[in-house]
């Protein structure tokens, strides 16, 4: 029998927490983020390389830091299936655990959304280091829209799903031994399109598309200055 948990996207967006997979696992037990690098998790006691995330089935991970790359949009996940122990072999090719996000399919009535984060590094108090060596935040308005579509082709066929984030961030950073202080431009366009049809009452086919463009003005622990 698996161990996990299973967390739809009601229940992620009534709690204080991010919406990206990593943080959605740390809602199960089994594990841990007490890792080297920021962003990365451990469950059963295995190295962060070991697991694997999945959107719809599909491996994201980041063959680098052991994460999830950012083939994803948050307010298009629909659930976020995590398993930590007696995992199906089926997956394969792992000895950690298996988080998967699956996203919206779309229905029979229309129906779709748009979410609008802003934050500005000046919005937040500084650090005692800031404040001891007279810091102060810089950076402009950080703006993030998201925006979600769903609905029928043919009622009780074929629906379709479609889905976008831009990212336009400024984040402020200061290094924690130098305490070198830079501002990280970062711009970030995600898209997703997906089809769901019904072949029979008990089987259905999907066809999914997600991609992504990053480029930011600086990159720490080796990251390229942009990605695809």
């Amino acid at each position: 029998t698996s161990v996990g948990a299973n967390f739809t996207a009601e229940d992620i967006d009534s709690l204080p927490v991010a919406r990206n997979p990593q943080a959605i696992a740390e809602l199960s037990g089994g594990l841990t983020d007490n890792g080297t690098v920021a962003g990365q998790i451990t469950i059963g006691g295995a190295f962060a390389y070991d697991n694997i995330f999945l959107v719809n089935g599909v491996d994201v991970n980041d063959r680098f830091f052991g994460t999830a790359n950012n083939l994803f949009i948050e307010d298009a996940i629909e659930e976020t299936q995590v398993l930590t122990g007696g995992v199906s072999a089926e997956y394969g090719r792992f000895s950690g655990g298996v988080i998967n996000a699956i996203t919206k399919s779309g229905g029979n009535q229309f129906s779709g959304s748009f979410r609008a984060d802003l934050t500005r590094p000046e919005w937040r108090d500084e650090t005692p280091i800031e404040k001891e060596r007279g810091i102060e935040r810089a950076g402009d308005l950080a703006k993030i829209y998201s925006a979600t579509l769903g609905g029928p082709i043919a009622r009780d066929l074929m629906w379709f799903f479609l889905a976008g984030r831009q990212d336009e961030s400024s984040q402020n950073i200061t290094l924690p031994i130098s305490q070198f202080n830079y501002t990280n431009q970062v711009e970030e366009p995600r898209y997703e399109v997906k089809l769901t049809g019904n072949i029979t009452s008990n089987h259905s086919l999907q066809a999914s598309y997600l991609t992504y463009e990053r480029a930011q003005s600086y990159g720490r622990q080796g990251n390229p200055l942009e990605e695809e």
